[in-house]
């Protein structure tokens, strides 16, 4: 019944993509120039939740919320931590990747709250077999660097964040409690119960396959990402993602590929003087990651009740995702489903992730 959902989804999804793609057949043949967009400054809404996707069900991750701010400069708040983050790309970019010249950069500020819960909500007490429960405030800064030959980009971001925190407990519960559904117990079993402090750099290489073709601006996308991370999720990872429909923003600007659970600091970017549906278009893609540690199944230094075991960590672990975007002037709408295979290999805990989220974009 639940992969019947879910097939219902993805169905309802690439039916939409296919009759909007008929209806702007007319208008596929404009050009844009995408270093002349308006420079990336605004705020993007993510919402993330298991029950987004049609699945019915709420464990694994069961929900996140993210907050973007995006500028060219980039946020005086996060001066420091963004100081860090450069430090490490300039040790951490190859030299002859380094080498290459920038022809734009954004940056972008962002907050977030994500949980984790194992497959049952109702025990109070610990599940040692399952997953735990885990929780992550964190704040990202991030660059998107456009390279010379405009074809490839780079993206770095530097987190810090705090493991065990009660907010998301108590948000959780709350939330709960407003729609009538069962509270979850077991929250006092999380990772790291009472907080402790984490963080992580990210740096991913990208490639658009094919050239940047001006003339016909709305031609389908594929580019190609590599990434590695340290921190609380340690992982190296390849992905292969497209877009097609009716294109108006740069092929870097929407980057799904880098997603960790909830989407990346990406700042948003819109055309000068769009009015209208001036953007819609269909994406799909999938990433393999090759994954170390993850500090929301294994914990850090403080003792947690419930843990997975380094030898019961999944390291290999493929995602897919499928979704829609459009945007109406310079405010921007997505829906996005996305499922991953198993994260620990341990029984019950050993199961696929499905979620969905949606996300508002509003440029300024």
């Amino acid at each position: 019944m639940e992969k019947a959902r879910i097939t219902h989804v993805l169905v309802t999804l690439a039916a939409l993509a296919v009759s909007t793609a008929a209806q702007g057949e007319e208008r596929m043949r404009e050009t844009f120039d995408p270093l002349t967009l308006t420079e990336p400054r605004g705020v993007s809404v993510q919402l993330d939740n298991d029950l987004f996707s049609g699945a019915h069900r709420d464990q694994d991750y069961s929900w996140g919320v993210a907050v973007t701010f995006a500028s060219p400069e980039g946020q005086r708040i996060a001066a420091p931590f963004d100081a860090v983050r450069a430090r490490l790309e300039s040790w951490l970019t190859p030299p002859r990747l380094a080498a290459t010249g920038t022809l734009q950069q954004s940056h972008a500020l962002q907050v977030g709250l994500l949980g984790m819960t194992p497959s049952t909500l109702r025990s109070a007490d610990p599940l040692p077999d399952d997953r735990p429960y885990a929780s992550l405030l964190f704040m990202s800064t991030a660059e998107m660097s456009v390279l010379e030959d405009i074809g490839r980009a780079r993206f770095t971001s530097f987190t810090v964040g705090a493991l065990g925190l009660k907010l998301a407990e108590t948000l959780h519960r709350g939330v709960h409690k407003a729609v009538g559904n069962e509270v979850p117990l077991g929250w006092e079993h999380q990772i790291a119960d009472g907080g402790e402090p984490t963080f992580r750099y990210v740096h991913a290489e990208q490639w658009l396959l094919g050239h940047l073709d001006g003339e016909y601006a709305n031609q389908p996308e594929l580019k190609f990402t590599a990434s590695g991370s340290a921190g609380y999720i340690t992982e190296g990872s390849v992905a292969f993602s497209g877009r097609w429909g009716r294109i108006r923003t740069p092929w870097w600007s929407f980057a799904p590929e880098l997603a960790d659970y909830t989407v990346a600091p990406v700042a948003p970017r819109v055309e000068r003087g769009a009015s209208g549906l001036s953007e819609w278009f269909f994406f799909a893609g999938a990433r393999l990651k090759a994954r170390a540690y993850n500090a929301l199944l294994q914990g850090q230094f403080r003792d947690s009740d419930v843990r997975v075991s380094s030898g019961d960590l999944a390291r290999l672990q493929a995602e897919g995702w499928i979704g829609l975007s459009a945007t109406w002037s310079d405010l921007r709408l997505t829906y996005t489903v996305r499922y991953a295979s198993r994260e620990m290999t341990r029984e019950p805990g050993a199961r696929s992730l499905i979620w969905a989220g949606v996300s508002v974009e509003k440029s300024f």
